[in-house]
Formats: structure tokens, sequence, C-alpha cells
């Protein structure tokens, strides 16, 4: 593959030069000579189309599309349609860097033809409606315009498909790999959540607790790890549907049956075995699944035992997909080890490593189970706090960097020290794609860097609260 590809590009340039050479300077003229109100006009009528699609709304939104996407797509346009020789390298590039962010979001390859399809036709029409141009010169503009978006476009495809099988091939591998060090304790982790769940409704009920006080178990400790872990990690499609209608069916009963004030002693008891009934239910079932699980460690840091940074892109596509669905926002935190490299230096790398190690145990000790935890790099780390609002995640870490810092890191009997750790945060702001805010929260790494360490910046800059 890494043979070929190089050897497309040179082929759809040398095609792309062919077909601009062979372009006479009118036809060039007509289409960069378009105002900006046709173009205007060309981008509004694709993205009105585009909006009219479910599957590209999941990509789109009215506020992207008014603030940042219509310029870029303007942009576009106009250097697709004013090709010239002398840019041409830099536009291929473009395309290409432009077909990886759309293997890195996920968008599907048939929205991009689709959308390619759109905008041609409209531009067509365009062109067709000019009556001072000849229809010699409209045929030319209509080939070169429509062999030049389908060049942009195919480079867009090559870039996509590597990155995007690279990205199955993740996903396959993530699906495959349970993600903890002893299944047997996460089976009992979970089975245990489930049933103190159950244990604190039941005697919520039986206290008469205010309704609006329960939790329903899709809000609870292991509603929220079957949402964000367990429905991916499991083979059984057919069980984790059962297990998802059990829990919709649970919390049915209880929003509706439950809220009921006037039901009787009778009822609610009634009520209350057919809950238990569905939560043993879903307790055999998991079992089940546990029991089936194959383990695999490939792809954790062997040191620590944490996910890689492979996994990130799977992780951070399927919570931008939940997140824009649902409405249900997430923040993520870069973390860096303060002074790492004199640790190594003063007192030697396995000491270094064994400060990797305990600063990884604190990590997970503070994040629930359905938040994920990556080794990113070094003397980095990164946490993806599902549902969770920027100012929640500032609390959460400002205890961490606090617990951490208290901590001691022993060399040997005589000797020991203290570590702390610096922190950027950002909270998903609906942009699909996840590099951009990785790299959101790496500038705010490095602005607490340069604020000294030991401390917190939130995206924006500033956006910290008093903790």
């Amino acid at each position: 593959m890494k043979n070929i590809q190089p050897l497309n590009y040179d082929i759809i340039k040398n095609e792309w030069q062919l077909l601009i050479n062979n372009t006479n300077a009118a036809t060039h003229q007509t289409l960069m000579s378009l105002s900006d109100e046709e173009v205007r006009q060309l981008v509004d009528a694709y993205y009105q189309y585009m909006l009219q699609d479910e599957k590209a709304k999941l990509f789109l939104s009215t506020t992207q599309v008014e603030e940042r996407l219509s310029a870029s797509m303007n942009n576009w346009l106009r250097k697709v349609l004013g090709s010239s020789c002398e840019d041409l390298s830099e536009l291929i590039a473009h395309q290409r860097k432009v077909g990886e962010v759309h293997a890195r979001i996920g968008l599907p390859i048939d929205l991009v033809a689709r959308g390619a399809r759109k905008l041609k036709y409209e531009l067509f029409q365009l062109l067709l409606n000019k009556p001072q141009i000849s229809a010699k010169e409209i045929s030319d503009a209509i080939f070169f315009s429509g062999m030049a978006i389908d060049s942009a476009i195919e480079v867009m495809t090559i870039a996509f498909t590597p990155s995007h099988q690279k990205m199955m091939h993740d996903q396959e591998h993530f699906r495959l790999l349970t993600v903890y060090d002893d299944m047997n304790v996460e089976r009992e982790r979970q089975l245990g959540a489930l049933k103190d769940w159950e244990n604190q409704f039941i005697y919520n009920i039986a206290t008469e607790l205010p309704f609006e006080e329960r939790v329903l178990l899709s809000d609870s400790e292991f509603g929220l790890w079957f949402a964000h872990k367990g429905q991916h990690i499991f083979r059984q499609p057919d069980l984790i549907k059962k297990i998802d209608s059990l829990i919709q069916k649970i919390d049915r009963v209880i929003t509706t049956e439950f809220a009921n004030e006037s039901s009787g002693a009778f009822s609610r008891i009634h009520l209350l075995r057919m809950l238990r009934q569905d939560v043993e239910q879903v307790n055999m079932i998991l079992s089940s699944i546990f029991e089936e699980i194959v383990k695999s460690e490939n792809g954790k840091d062997p040191m620590t035992k944490l996910l890689t940074r492979r996994f990130i892109p799977t992780i951070m596509g399927r919570e931008i997909g939940l997140s824009i669905s649902s409405g249900k926002p997430f923040t993520i935190a870069l973390l860096d080890i303060d002074y790492f490299k004199k640790i190594n230096d003063n007192y030697g790398h396995a000491v270094g490593d064994n400060t990797l190690k305990n600063i990884a145990t604190w990590l997970h000790e503070y994040v629930r189970s359905s938040d994920y935890v990556f080794r990113y790099g070094g003397e980095e780390f990164m946490l993806l706090l599902v549902e969770t609002t920027l100012s929640q995640a500032q609390v959460l870490t400002e205890r961490l960097r606090n617990h951490i810092a208290s901590q001691m890191i022993e060399v040997d009997v005589d000797t020991s020290f203290n570590v702390t750790i610096s922190a950027g945060l950002v909270e998903f702001d609906n942009h699909p794609d996840y590099q951009r805010l990785i790299n959101k929260a790496d500038q705010m790494l490095y602005q607490a860097k340069n604020n000294g360490r030991n401390c917190i910046e939130s995206y924006p800059f500033g956006m910290n609260n008093s903790l």
C-alpha cells in the first residue's frame, strides 16, 4: 500500500495538470470570475441539501455551517475551480488532509460523493444560465469544473481508505480487548454495582424517598459502565440488546408505576418483585457474557496496564457519536508529570518507571469505571470523562492533582520524594474531529506548564473555577 498510494497521487497530479494545460484561458477566467454571491449561493444550496439528510446531520449543524463550514467550503470551491499548475501540489496536499480528517471523524465516503454530486449539479445549472457566455465556453467550464472536483474527491478518497481501514481494524481489536487486568475482578465489580443499585432503590422505596431523588438504573454506576464500555467490548449483540431493553424497561417502570404516589403497598410490593426479576435477568445475562469473553492484553501499555493511544480514535469517535446523539457532554484531560526527566536523572529509570505506575494507579482510583484512562505517551496521560461537564472535570482533576501532590514516591528506605502533575482540560464542543479536541487540551497543558506547573488550565484559557 505504501508504494501504491504515492503512485496514485502522482497519476492524479499529472492528469490534473494535463486538464489545466488543455483548458483555454477564457474557461479558467469564467470559473475564477464567479462572483462572491454566486459562490455563496452554491455553498448555501449544498449545505441546505446535506442538512436534510439524517446521517449527514450527525456531522453537521446549522451553527457549524454558519460559523465555520460555509467559509471553508467557499474557500475550497474557489481553489479547486481556480486550480493552476503552480499551486497544484499544495492543493492536493490539502485534499489528502481533508480525506484523513473525514476518516478520523468517521464521515461516510458516500456522503462526500453525494455532496460533490449536488455541488456539481448546482454549479452546472449556474453556468448554463449565463447567457453572456457562449455555449462552447459553458461546455468547457462544465467539463473542467466537473473533472477538477472529481479529482479533488479522488485524492480525498485515496487518503480516506487506509485511515478508515486502520480505524476499523482498531475498533475490532478494541472490541476484543478486555480493558481490565483481571476479568474476574471486573465481573464482581459490575455485578456488585448492579446489586448495590437494586438494594439502594428498594431502601429508597421503603423509606419513601422523594421520587426525584431516586436514581434510574441507566444513570447508576452500572448503567454508565454498560452504556460507555460494556456494550462495546462484548461479542454477543443479541444479549447486549436484551440487557439494554431490560434497563429501559426497569427505568420505564420507575418513572411511571413507582412515580404514582397513590399506589398502595400491595401494588408496590408487586412492582418490586417484577423489578427484582428483571434485575436478576440482567445479572444472569451479564454473568454469561463475562464467562465467554476472551482476554487479550494486546493494546495495553505493558508498564502501566493502561490503554495506549492506539485506541483513542476508536473510543473518542464513539463517545463523540454518543454525545452528539444524546446531547450529554464529555470532557478530556491531558496530564503530564512535572519535571519527570529530573526524576529519571536523579533517581534512575527504575524509579521513573515506578512513578509512572503509581500515577496510573492513582488515576484509576479517581475516575469511574465508565471513564477511560490512557497512557498518552512518555510521562503524559489522558482522561476521557464521560457525561461530565468542564466544571465537574475541573473539580475531579483538582482533587486528583492535590492527591498526587500529597503522596510520597519511595526510592529506598531513607529516600522519598513528592511528584506533581499539570493538566489541560477541554469539554466536547460538538466538532466531530477528535484530534481538534485533543489539540485544545494540549494547548491548555502547555499553558499550565508555562504558568509554573502543578496547576490546571481549561479551554478557553482562563476558564478555571475557584476550587
